[in-house]
């Protein structure tokens, strides 16, 4: 699925002859050209060699970040009014939003969760605060008045119809047209935001037997303080940040250092797994503190 040191969106596989790539620079039937889903799940999955990753974030920053966020392909697929050919709602679909406008925030967030993956502090930080309608227009400029407690499902650029979005979609990606939040009160998205907040920004998940800190934090966070609860006893963990932001290099619990395993991630300093049972020795009734120290 790598071809010319790309990843390939789709691949049709013909019974006789060779591939045919489509949403690929070799793709010369769709006008599209790069697909964020194929190498996000890829850096998520570590399907990538290190080299790998960081060449395919090179083609999102160039071909698929806006300034509302990352956008599902290099640019729309064409509007004809007429027969389906190869992205059936989004050829035929007059409203330019969500999928069919190519920014859709389920994407984005997946986008957020590879860039901790990989350990870029800065982006990941960005994008989950582009997902978060508080105080949306210090983050994305060009974004429209909208509701500040609503989970969006996307970020539609506001165009009268499909002919001209098509055609000063360039001026989207330069941050020139108006994005609205697309549908509110979305069912699946929050828990999505959720979980990103949880074990990729404060970095904590709570197994069975251990417990995992991962957390990946901007040097500009450091000495923030969040409120937790671990093994049924509340908690202050407290963050001390070097440069990268990533790869816990200590654990403090109550003055007492912790033990920890490192976690596998081929990209970067992996995070802490600690034993559960330590962690539950050392925690008090009330007032706990624990400091992690990130490299």
């Amino acid at each position: 699925m790598i071809q010319d040191e790309v990843l390939t969106g789709f691949a049709y596989f013909p019974e006789s002859g060779d591939p045919q790539y489509l949403v690929h620079p070799r793709d010369e039937e769709t006008g599209m050209q790069y697909s964020l889903l194929a190498m996000i799940h890829a850096i998520i999955n570590d399907l990538f060699t290190p080299e790998q990753a960081k060449a395919h974030i090179e083609l999102i920053r160039g071909h698929l970040l806006a300034p509302d966020g990352a956008r599902l392909f290099d640019r729309p697929s064409r509007y004809q009014g007429g027969p389906q050919t190869y992205f059936q709602r989004a050829e035929s679909s007059s409203f330019f939003g969500r999928e069919i406008g190519i920014m859709y925030t389920h994407a984005h967030l997946r986008y957020a969760e590879a860039m901790a993956r990989y350990g870029d502090a800065e982006a990941f930080f960005l994008a989950v605060c582009q997902a978060n309608p508080i105080a949306i227009r210090s983050v994305v400029p060009n974004a429209a008045w909208r509701q500040a407690n609503c989970y969006y499902s996307s970020s539609d650029a506001v165009f009268p119809d499909r002919y001209e979005a098509s055609e000063r979609y360039l001026e989207v990606i330069a941050g020139r047209v108006p994005v609205e939040g697309g549908w509110r009160v979305y069912s699946s998205g929050p828990g999505i935001a959720s979980r990103l907040i949880h074990r990729c920004l404060l970095g904590f998940e709570q197994r069975k037997s251990a417990l995992i800190i991962d957390p990946v934090i901007p040097q500009s966070l450091s000495r923030l303080e969040a409120d937790l609860v671990l093994a049924d006893r509340p908690v202050t963990v407290i963050y001390r940040i070097a440069e990268r932001g990533y790869g816990p290099s200590e654990l403090t619990l109550n003055g007492i250092p912790l033990d920890f395993e490192r976690e596998a991630n081929p990209y970067r300093t992996g995070g802490a797994r600690v034993k559960m049972s330590d962690v539950a020795d050392r925690l008090r009734e009330h007032e706990n503190r624990l400091v992690v120290s990130l490299g």
